[in-house]
């Protein structure tokens, strides 16, 4: 009969072509005396036994030896020599690395025993290099040690280590530690499997199943896999149970190609009955990854609950962050923060970061600044403490969120990360000790741990560094490195950079420029910006860069929503107010969301809201106690820019939150803000303070653009500034800018200082419109209005000045009006202006837009202050803005028969029916004028209890 290793060929040949349906379930012959168990009769035969998770394994399985507990490492030195010899030292130290041990683990304490090891001569250093290469491999940043890694392997393969052949391989083939080497690859795993290592065979299997064009035929990958898997069966003829997970993990392995989760998890089913705690947490994580199931919440906590039992530290925590995230409070949390004390018993620093993460409020329960830093720093103690623990303490010191600050540990503690190479905490070191007022002294240039942090893959430090050339600002400005810098910032996934690369390709207006910014935003929403989910929701909405898709843009959208809804509003609004196509602005649906998100917060969402209240805009009722409160609310979340409008409206305390508008001047310049100081110096009443204030706004390193010019023109008019003032617009000259508000301030500055540069101007002035710039529109209008600079043009006049009025420039509105009552002598239909532009207007009136009817209304009610012929059109412009839902207009429309004006025939009641559609509209300039009609009676019957209903309303907004 033939022998086991031949039947299990044989089976595993036949089935291996349908491999991923019905894996392993071949029959397997050992012979009896290696199989002898008070189940199973051992004979003089051989004996089937079926190869199938449902076998009862117990029957042939052999325990394996108990390993000690390790002992107590963590005072040793690293270099004194042990009282134990190399090989029970060596036994402790991959004991306390084993992920899958019942003791404590401690991978840097392992690290160091190894490490010593290596260096000592006795047979099994080979080994210990092994393992301090897998040591070094397993950490978060592996890559950044990688020549050592492979020194160590190569060390331990020259002493006869073949698995150090087998990991190397593996590293080659996978790519993530090393650069990935597929031919050095193959190389390390054939010579590890022509000397015996099953585990090269089945990385052999993984590497030609993934790179056919490697093998030698086409069943290459097949013929490892057999091979391997025979392997295991012999072990498991020996009573090596182990392999019971091994099956179940080539199951399911994405690079042998097979998927079969059903039979795998049969497999890991098996392996638990005997007790294998990797079988158990492999098992618990599976029936997570389906967490829509409730029956496998529950087996995966029934799992976890055994291997925690048995010890196992991972089950524990992983445990513990189950119960914490599905119950933070009750027996959940009580059952969780046992687990963590025994973890923490065992000295863990792993416990002591899951409990500073439930108080940091991870897990939605509150926070709780003081506790999460004495479980942080209980942490940073410990041996296997890790980076992001000494990142997330030296943070806290430096921000005093748990007190007040203390830069000092801060610095320590940030140095000691740094130097373990935490680019985070370097990123830190250099905030902390640059800008105007650094609040630590560092013992190098802060600039050196910008480089270092950046040289490490740090996106953010990347981007800044691009920054700082592009400025020149401690750097040799280089424009060239600042491209590269953001490239890199970009590649490694660092939103702010992918999100400028994007505005970058849609600047340039074309099909590949949309597509390549459509791929830039995509990469910033996997990286979780909401700016930019926001962003791909509306591309896959206009099919702009990409084909329309409202799956995919519903998708996004509900992403941006539940990851920060005022974030997400704000990102939606703009959108609204600033689209590309000016005919689908729509500021009262942004006024709305932003309304609906003003609970959230958001200082940016309450100061844009503020501005839709009391900025011009055809379509918006303005409201300014409204705006004034909101701007109020913002300025007290931080935002500067409020603070400075509440300068600019004289707020006096009682509206300002209990600080007049010197109080918030004073506060936003205590920020150190440009713009602060700016205002500072244009409230100076003093020519000799103010002239010491825009020196130091000079001496300040400007290196945004819009920062040039904002100090350019508030020295303007001052004489001993004139240089100062022409040199900062020289300056950004100089760079090439697709900014539209710098364009037009450029224009402006050209036509006002350099006439001879008109033609350039009126092209800056051009580019800024097409961009957006409302003023620039206006002017552009203007100028082919006189055809001063641009030949007359009375249709691309009115087609500009109409673009800036709809987006609120009431000077464009103002000019729109004199031209047209400037052609009314020539006109033969008044109501209609300019007969060269009677096209435009048909084909505004034909958008059924009410915010083209809202401006139309202002327009003509404009023109009929100066002309009787426009009175009819204004009627009717105005009755269509009301009926498309403009309060304003409604309110326009309702005084109007009450008085019996604008073409309107008196009437009561058609006065009060429109109070009342817009007071039933939520506009809330009716809202008293409806409470007053219902109250006397006028034009609708009275009704004193309905009257005070909308006078409390009314009321209540007041306050």
């Amino acid at each position: 009969m033939a022998n086991g290793n031949e039947i299990w060929s044989a089976a595993v040949g036949r089935r291996l072509g349908s491999f991923q349906k019905t894996a392993l379930a071949a029959t397997l012959a050992f012979c009896a005396p290696g199989l002898a168990t008070n189940t199973v009769a051992a004979t003089a035969t051989q004996t089937l036994i079926p190869l199938s998770p449902d076998f009862d394994y117990s029957q042939i399985c052999v325990a394996p030896p108990a390993v000690p507990a390790p002992r107590n490492w963590s005072r040793w030195d690293g270099k004194s020599q042990s009282t134990m010899s190399p090989d029970d030292m060596l036994r402790d130290a991959q004991t306390l690395f084993n992920p899958y041990s019942r003791y404590q683990t401690s991978p840097a304490t392992a690290e160091r025993m190894a490490l010593y090891l290596s260096q000592v001569p006795f047979a099994g250093a080979g080994r210990a290099l092994h393992l301090y290469g897998r040591i070094l491999a397993d950490d978060d940043d592996a890559s950044l040690r990688a020549d050592e890694i492979v020194r160590a392997e190569a060390a331990a393969i020259k002493r006869g280590t073949i698995e150090a052949g087998t990991f190397l391989g593996r590293l080659y083939r996978e790519g993530e530690v090393v650069p990935a080497d597929l031919k050095t690859s193959q190389a390390y795993l054939t010579a590890a499997a022509n000397a015996g290592d099953p585990n090269a065979e089945l990385e052999l299997a993984r590497l030609y199943y993934r790179n056919p064009q490697l093998a030698e035929t086409a069943d290459t990958s097949r013929v490892y896999l057999n091979r391997a898997i025979s392997k295991m069966s012999e072990r498991l003829g020996t009573g090596d149970c182990s392999v019971l997970t091994g099956f179940a993990d080539i199951l399911v392995d994405p690079d042998l190609g097979l998927d079969d989760k059903q039979t795998s998890a049969e497999w890991l089913q098996a392996a638990v009955k005997l007790g294998d705690v990797r079988a158990m947490s492999t098992l618990a994580r599976r029936y997570l990854q389906d967490n829509g199931v409730a029956a496998n919440h529950e087996q995966a906590i029934g799992l976890l609950r055994q291997a925690s039992a048995l010890g196992h530290a991972a089950s524990r925590l992983t445990l513990a962050d189950l119960l914490l995230s599905t119950s933070q409070q009750g027996s959940g949390k009580d059952e969780a923060f046992k687990l963590l004390a025994q973890e923490a018993e065992r000295n863990n620093p792993r416990a002591y970061e899951m409990k500073a993460a439930y108080y940091r409020g991870a897990y939605g329960a509150g926070t709780d600044p003081g506790l999460e830093l004495q479980s942080l720093q209980k942490a940073a103690v410990l041996p296997d403490s890790s980076l992001r623990t000494l990142e997330q303490l030296g943070i806290i010191y430096a921000r005093g969120s748990a007190g007040a600050p203390n830069f000092e540990l801060a610095k320590q503690t940030l140095t000691k990360a740094a130097d373990l190479g935490s680019s985070r905490s370097a990123f830190e070191l250099y905030n902390l000790a640059s800008g105007e007022r650094p609040s630590i002294r560092l013992d190098k240039d802060p600039l050196d741990y910008l480089k270092a942090a950046a040289d490490h893959g740090l996106g953010v430090a990347m981007s800044e560094l691009s920054s700082l050339y592009s400025c020149g600002t401690g750097v040799e400005k280089d424009r060239a490195k600042a491209r590269v810098w953001l490239e890199k910032a970009a590649a490694a996934g660092n939103a702010a950079s992918l999100l400028t690369l994007a505005d970058e390709a849609f600047a340039k207006r074309t099909p590949d420029g949309d597509a390549a910014a459509v791929d830039y935003l995509m990469q910033a929403a996997k990286q979780a910006d909401v700016e930019a989910m926001m962003r791909v929701s509306r591309s896959y909405h206009d099919g702009r860069g990409t084909p329309k898709d409202a799956a995919a843009a519903k998708t996004w959208h509900q992403r941006a929503m539940t990851a920060d809804p005022g974030v997400a509003t704000l990102t939606e609004a703009r959108a609204l107010l600033w689209p590309d196509a000016l005919e689908e602005r729509d500021a009262i649906m942004a006024r709305a969301m932003l309304e609906a998100s003003a609970p959230t917060g958001n200082p940016d969402v309450l100061f844009e809201l503020a501005r839709l209240y009391i900025d011009p805009d055809p379509t918006l009722e303005p409201d300014p106690k409204r705006a004034t409160s909101l701007f109020v609310e913002a300025a007290s979340r931080g935002s500067i820019a409020a603070m400075l409008r509440l300068v600019d409206m004289k707020v006096a305390a009682a509206d300002g939150g209990g600080a007049d508008w010197q109080r918030w001047l004073a506060r936003a310049n205590a920020s150190g803000d440009l713009r602060a100081l700016l205002k500072r110096a244009e409230l100076e009443g003093d020519t000799e303070r103010q002239a010491t204030i825009l020196k130091a706004a000079l001496s300040r390193p400007l290196c945004l653009e819009k920062e040039k010019i904002q100090v350019a023109l508030a020295m303007r008019t001052m004489p001993q500034f004139r240089q100062d003032y022409l040199g900062l617009f020289d300056q950004v000259m100089a760079e090439p800018t697709k900014d539209p508000s710098t364009q037009y301030q450029v224009a402006r500055f050209l036509l006002n200082e350099r006439p001879a540069e008109k033609a350039r101007a009126i092209e800056l002035m051009m580019d800024a419109a097409e961009g957006g710039k409302r003023e620039a529109m206006r002017e552009i209008g203007r100028m082919y209005g006189t055809g001063e600079g641009l030949p007359v043009d009375d249709k691309n006049s009115y087609m500009w000045l109409l673009k800036s009025a709809r987006l609120g420039d009431e000077g464009a509105l103002e000019s729109l009006v004199t031209e047209i009552l400037s052609q009314q002598t020539t006109l033969a239909d008044p109501t209609s202006g300019d007969e060269k532009v009677e096209a435009l207007l048909r084909d505004l009136a034909a958008q059924n837009s009410p915010q083209v009817a809202t401006l139309l209304s202002k327009l003509y009610l404009r023109l009929s202050e100066g002309s009787p012929a426009f009175t009819q059109a204004a009627k009717t412009w105005t009755l269509k803005a009301a009926t498309l839902g403009n309060g304003a207009a409604m309110l326009n429309v309702s005084d109007f028969y009450a008085a019996g004006t604008h073409g309107f025939e008196h009437s009561d009641a058609k006065s009060t029916e429109w109070l009342s559609k817009a007071a039933h509209a939520g506009y809330r300039g009716a809202f008293e004028k409806y409470a007053i009609a219902l109250q006397i009676g006028f034009g609708t019957k009275a009704d004193t209890e309905e009257a005070q209903r909308w006078l409390s309303k009314s009321v209540d907004l007041a306050n």
